[in-house]
């Protein structure tokens, strides 16, 4: 399981943040895998966290 209070590779800011949402990650396209290894944008998790607001 990934940490969700760590800023992977992907992210545009650490999760939680205000003004920032999921998104599915593009480089595994949400598979959370890279050639049978964890994505190294998500973390494993399939999602990135991007900003969704006018921050």
């Amino acid at each position: 399981m990934a940490d969700t209070k760590r800023k992977n590779p992907g992210d545009e800011d650490v999760p939680g943040t205000a003004q920032t949402g999921d998104d599915i990650c593009p480089t595994c396209n949400g598979s959370g895998e890279v050639g049978r290894k964890a994505c190294p944008d998500c973390g494993g998790s399939g999602k990135i966290t991007v900003i969704v607001g006018d921050a």
